[in-house]
């Protein structure tokens, strides 16, 4: 099996400041495979978009990617910043190495606009597509479904893997099975919650999210986060056939100012007007975690407060612990979650870390992604 020269379609978009990537999580993740591709290639070509620009602006070229692949794999990665419009090959004599990155997708309205011609040009200097961005999968990119058209197309193996632990909890998870959810609003996640609540033995809710469900319930929440349009969505969760799975917090960490270092542990009956809450506290802690420690399956997708600002850390800290020591099998739904357990924990205490984000959500929910299950999966 010989793939030729080889175009992957990867998620490479990570944080970057001043040039200096913060989390090269994903970048890994879209490497992890690199070795066995190479052994039945001729080369190697990343593709990928990065951030939201609107036509080209260096603030989002790629060649810091670039950078950090040559530092991870210990070889030359050459970064090529050719129009894409024009590039009939990028194999001539100045080029020597064996893998490549272009620059960013987005840069091109063609891409964005999931153009034919774009595609055509893009596909044109290869024999093999690879399609391995999950975290771009709920796109209707021209990288995502039409580049593929043009070549001998596979769906890669970050793609398979991504696809099979997030569709197993779905369909076939060890119980009891725990969600824990976190993060700011009830309206990002409610899909989510109407999705995995009939699924599941417990749904564990943290994070300014909780604070609508708990309003919704007549208790004082005071200051805190609150989606006063979905309180009734809220209460009707609470009170449908699975609500009792639904599992609150009973205490949090309260401040007065969100910029202050001031932090207070209540119960929650004692929560006053004036305060705001923007942590769960050690009572609530305590609870969540023997939930998690009797539970064989465990998603975990979000914060359990404002976990940025070392006072409010707490539990956040204490529930990724929790998880990571726990002997259920463990999928993180990525974003904060995983810079909670790069900040608290080891990566490889957990049996899978999703780089999908949106994606990952979506699925989740039940949606059907444009970029799943299009081609045939690689096996190597």
């Amino acid at each position: 099996m010989n793939l030729g020269n080889v175009l992957i379609r990867s998620d490479l978009n990570v944080p970057i400041s001043n040039g200096n990537i913060s989390d090269n999580f994903r970048i890994k993740q879209a490497l992890s495979s690199i070795y066995k591709i190479k052994k039945i290639s001729e080369t190697i070509t990343f593709i990928s978009h990065l951030g939201r620009p609107t036509g080209f602006d260096l603030n989002f070229t790629l060649k810091p990617i670039a950078k950090e692949m040559r530092k991870i794999l210990d070889e030359d990665v050459v970064f090529i910043n050719d129009d894409v419009m024009e590039l009939s090959s990028i194999f001539q004599s100045e080029y020597s190495s064996k893998i490549y990155v272009l620059e960013n997708l987005r840069f091109y309205e063609g891409e964005r606009e999931s153009d034919t011609q774009f595609a055509k040009c893009l596909a044109k200097p290869f024999d093999t597509f690879i399609l391995d961005a999950f975290g771009a999968a709920h796109r209707n990119h021209a990288s995502i479904i039409e580049v593929g058209k043009y070549l001998n197309s596979y769906q890669g193996p970050l793609m398979n893997k991504e696809i099979n632990e997030l569709q197993s909890l779905l369909e076939s998870p060890n119980q009891p099975y725990t969600v824990i959810m976190g993060g700011a609003k009830i309206s990002d996640k409610l899909n989510l919650i109407k999705n995995l609540l009939p699924k599941v033995d417990n749904l564990i809710l943290g994070g300014g999210m909780c604070f609508t469900f708990l309003k919704s319930q007549g208790y004082e929440i005071g200051a805190s986060l609150c989606e006063d349009n979905f309180l009734n969505t809220a209460g009707e969760l609470l009170n449908s056939r699975d609500g009792k799975k639904i599992i609150l917090p009973i205490d949090f960490g309260v401040t007065d100012d969100l910029f202050s270092s001031y932090r207070n542990d209540k119960p929650l009956k004692e929560l006053k007007v004036s305060d705001i809450g923007v942590d769960i506290g050690p009572k609530t802690v305590e609870l969540f975690s023997k939930i998690v420690h009797s539970s064989k399956t465990i998603f975990w997708n979000g914060p359990m407060g404002v976990f940025e600002n070392e006072s409010f850390e707490y539990g956040t800290k204490e529930i990724t612990k929790s998880v990571s020591e726990s002997k259920a099998y463990t999928v993180v739904g990525g974003g904060d979650s995983v810079s909670a357990i790069n900040k608290y924990s080891k990566i490889q205490n957990f049996n899978h870390i999703s780089t999908g984000g949106g994606a990952s959500m979506e699925l989740m929910e039940g949606k059907k992604l444009p970029g799943v299950n299009i081609y045939e999966p690689l096996i190597i």
